[in-house]
């Protein structure tokens, strides 16, 4: 209670400083990703401070914490991220320091740490220390900068006889030595990506994940991940967007999915026939702050895709297993028809009698999971994206053959179509809604725009069969109209608005 009194009085203490003091960190403490490149081509590291203490009169943040390789199969985690363990802010001296954790040993510990005193005038010096040796740091000068594209003041610092350190006022740290090897001859050095924000507004942005519009369908491909030959089974699921919901803070699907699966009964395997599972209905939702997921399903879930740069998550039983988060990679291609595969994360299982050291799962083991852009998870432990068709710009596309998919989901589609039509379509003013029965009491209809948003709501009277949709106002664009009866689903026709 007495660390976190301490804690308190420096963050009020902070709060009360100057602007200029609030700023030059190296790092937000606030939980926004800051992203860097040049670890490999194409791939970019991100990282966060996410807990923080009270160490004597410095304030301590500590960054994530993540797995590193141990050798070519296996990983182990570690309490230092690319640039170590923590970041100290003494407010007196008004000093970062960035300290790698070398160990326990007092003597040789590999320990690093590398001071940033962006406030003392140009030319000033210093001592930085990498493995109990002094290094000699000198700010060299102050300037100003093009950071991802804003201008922004810079710190530029010498580290030794020739590493160059840059520093930016509101965007954090510019360039550094990846791993903190400031006392290397070339160490490899990172550079910023992007300016630092949110989880849900950079990389793991929900709307650049999932992109998709009512009426959507996605189709998944399934079979065992172990098998030679002929597998037990193969099967295919089917999901189709029912509904889409953008808040300032949210945003939320819902989807109706039926699944078939074909038995085979080669050698070990015990089942045969086909099955068709009923339809049910799923929800998926996401923070637009933190890019968090929440699914209702138990498969082909988001829940991981916020996992940084190899940043872990443990699994059940604790211990056992740990689910990684692999680099960004901005270019890579690898998905159907050329759909961008932006995260991947690996499942790790412990290895026997090594405490710390962990290696991929082989057969049954081997779960991993692909995110591509807009259509979300591309490829799951057993299942994998082979069709789908999207609404981009009021334009359908389609990738992948539906022939496998043709037998799901048949019900909606049957019943949408004798349920009502709409004329003219496309509509410059006006379209005519036509029931094929009488319309029951309480029956709504919506008119929604492309966002999600319903722009339109009247009731339908008990015992009509056509209603008028006023467009006028309207920005011209796809328009979905639901019509709404109750205790039933909820039925869906794209309307096109042109003036």
């Amino acid at each position: 209670m007495k660390q976190l009194y301490q804690f308190l009085l420096v963050c009020i203490c902070l709060s009360s400083l100057p602007a200029q003091a609030q700023n030059w960190r190296p790092f937000r403490p606030n939980g926004d990703v800051h992203a860097f490149r040049n670890a490999a081509a194409d791939t970019v590291l991100t990282l966060r401070l996410d807990s923080a203490a009270v160490q004597g009169t410095d304030s301590v943040y500590y960054f994530n914490r993540i797995m590193r390789r141990s050798n070519s199969f296996s990983w182990r985690k570690s309490v230092n991220n690319q640039f170590g363990r923590q970041l100290r802010y003494n407010v007196a001296q008004r000093t970062y320091v960035l300290f790698w954790n070398g160990g326990t040993t007092p003597v040789g510990t590999l320990d690093v740490a590398l001071v940033l005193k962006p406030f003392v005038p140009v030319g000033t010096s210093w001592t930085s220390a990498n493995t109990d040796v002094g290094m000699p740091t000198t700010l060299l000068s102050r300037g100003i900068s093009q950071i991802d594209g804003v201008t922004d003041s810079i710190a530029t610092f010498r580290v030794g006889s020739s590493l160059t350190v840059v520093l930016s006022k509101n965007n954090g740290l510019v360039s550094a030595p990846q791993d903190l090897r400031i006392g290397s001859p070339a160490p490899r050095m990172l550079t910023l990506a992007r300016r630092p924000d949110a989880a849900g507004r950079s990389y793991y942005n929900p709307l650049t994940l999932v992109d998709l519009q009512v009426g959507d369908e996605l189709g998944y491909e399934f079979e065992p991940v172990n098998h030679s030959g002929l597998p037990c089974y193969r099967g295919w699921l089917l999901r189709r967007v029912l509904s889409r919901q953008i808040t300032a803070d949210s945003i939320i699907y819902t989807f109706r999915q039926q699944e078939r699966t074909n038995y085979f009964n080669p050698p070990g395997c015990f089942n045969s026939g086909s099955t068709m599972s009923p339809v049910s209905v799923i929800r998926i939702s996401a923070s637009r702050r933190t890019g968090q997921w929440v699914s209702s399903s138990s498969i082909l879930k988001l829940n991981y895709t916020t996992l940084l740069a190899y940043e872990y998550r443990q699994e059940a039983p604790i211990g056992s297993a740990v689910t990684m988060g692999q680099p960004v990679v901005t270019n890579r291609v690898a998905g159907l028809c050329g759909t961008p595969v932006k995260l991947v994360q690996t499942r790790l299982y412990r290895n026997g009698g090594t405490a710390n050291e962990y290696r991929p799962g082989l057969d049954m083991l081997a779960w991993g999971s692909a995110t591509g852009e807009a259509v979300g998870v591309m490829a799951q432990y057993e299942h994998y994206l082979t069709y789908y068709q999207r609404t981009v710009n009021g334009t359908p596309q389609t990738c992948g053959n539906r022939t496998e998919f043709a037998t799901l989901l048949p019900v909606k589609a049957a019943r949408a179509a004798a349920t009502f039509r709409l004329h003219p379509n496309p509509a410059p003013a006006a379209a005519t809604l036509t029931l094929a029965q009488p319309a029951r009491a309480a029956t709504t209809v919506r008119l929604i725009d492309g966002m999600g948003r319903i722009v339109h709501t009247q009731p339908l009277p008990a015992g009509q069969t056509t209603a008028t949709l006023a467009l006028q106002g309207l920005a011209t664009g796809l328009y979905i109209v639901e019509v709404q009866a109750p205790g039933e689903a909820a039925q869906h026709l794209r309307l096109e608005h042109q003036q």
